[in-house]
């Protein structure tokens, strides 16, 4: 943190963007707090995916006397938690940078939502941070264990931490994943419990009262933008405010890798198709239909599965128009070979 590097004959610090709103950001640099712009070449020139976020590194020239910076530059990121944009435009968003760990946060509540937690997983994978599920107010649920060994079955590999934020159960447990200074975020619906997690890994009520953060000094309101704060275990944790849409971004490879046994079935029992190229649709004799017709393969997964698999290949395509080409050929050939095979019946 206290490498000065001149370029352009300009001093510059790297700092970390440790809150953002909006197009408002706060820097730490080795000169203090700073809050910072982004210089224009670097805001009309970069595409929205190289712009700087919460918890990235950057290179700025700060102007101490003001107590401000501008950000030139963004430095490689480690992990990078994106979404769709919110809405109806395709492009992605970049949610938080460098990130060693994704809380994944879901009440036991009438909210619980298996296919929510699936999609969570499923960018938390793309993303490169390693996620951990947290099944918030368990105070509130008559039968925790239940709702544990259904994300249990939903995600087989992935830890699974019960809390209660009212008895202080799982608390300490959650803190040790950010040990060693490690960043972690939490993802989760309104109403999860982040706000309530948050305030007892501070051991505070940062979260319900906008209390100083440990870091600018300054009160917040943590519902409406993203800030890092410290936690007393030395942890670093990005409060993020509920987010209503998680839309898929071309992550086909790790929507296959957050339904890992769901797909290895699926490729065990394609085995016994007819077609080997068998897109289990409408093509006569496949053995994964009959298996999902016989109970042996999950309906609800399947469905989701396929579901974000068409999300992430729809956003893939409006990126990429000859992948949108490739896929109406192939397409046209399915459609030919099954209306050959049904004239031959």
């Amino acid at each position: 943190m206290c490498a000065v590097q001149q370029v352009s004959g300009r001093d510059q610090l790297p700092g970390r963007v440790i809150s953002q709103q909006r197009h408002y950001l706060t820097v730490v640099t080795a000169a203090g707090l700073l809050q910072a712009d982004i210089a224009g070449r670097l805001l009309h020139t970069s595409a929205p995916m190289e712009r700087p976020v919460i918890g990235d590194w950057v290179m700025c020239s700060p102007r101490k006397s003001e107590q401000r910076a501008t950000i030139h530059s963004v430095l490689p990121r480690s992990t990078c938690f994106v979404r769709k944009e919110v809405g109806k435009r395709t492009g992605p968003q970049v949610i938080a940078a460098n990130i060693d760990v994704a809380f994944l946060v879901m009440t036991m509540g009438e909210d619980f939502n298996l296919s929510r937690l699936e999609r969570y997983l499923a960018l938390t994978k793309e993303s490169g941070a390693t996620p951990v599920i947290i099944l918030t107010k368990a105070d509130l649920c008559d039968n925790p264990e239940a709702c544990m060994q259904a994300a249990r079955a939903c995600a087989p590999t992935t830890d699974i931490q019960i809390v209660s934020a009212f008895d202080g159960t799982g608390i300490e447990q959650a803190a040790l994943y950010l040990a060693g200074h490690r960043t972690g975020v939490m993802v989760g619906s309104s109403g999860a419990g982040k706000s309530t997690l948050m305030n007892a890994l501070l051991e505070t009520d940062y979260a319900a009262t906008g209390h100083v953060s440990p870091f600018a000094e300054k009160g917040r309101h943590t519902t409406t933008h993203r800030e890092l704060v410290r936690l007393p275990s030395g942890g670093l944790l990005i409060d993020t405010p509920g987010m209503r849409e998680l839309g898929m971004i071309g992550a086909d490879k790790s929507i296959d890798e957050s339904f890992g046994d769901l797909t290895s079935q699926i490729e065990r029992i394609a085995q016994e198709c007819r077609f080997r190229d068998c897109q289990h649709q409408a093509e006569p004799d496949c053995a994964v239909r009959a298996a999902r017709a016989d109970g042996r393969i999950d309906s609800r997964r399947w469905n989701n599965w396929l579901k974000l698999k068409r999300e992430g290949a729809y956003q893939a395509e409006k990126e990429d128009p000859e992948s949108r080409r490739a896929k109406r050929r192939e397409q046209i050939r399915l459609n030919r070979q099954s209306r050959s095979l049904r004239q031959n019946d």
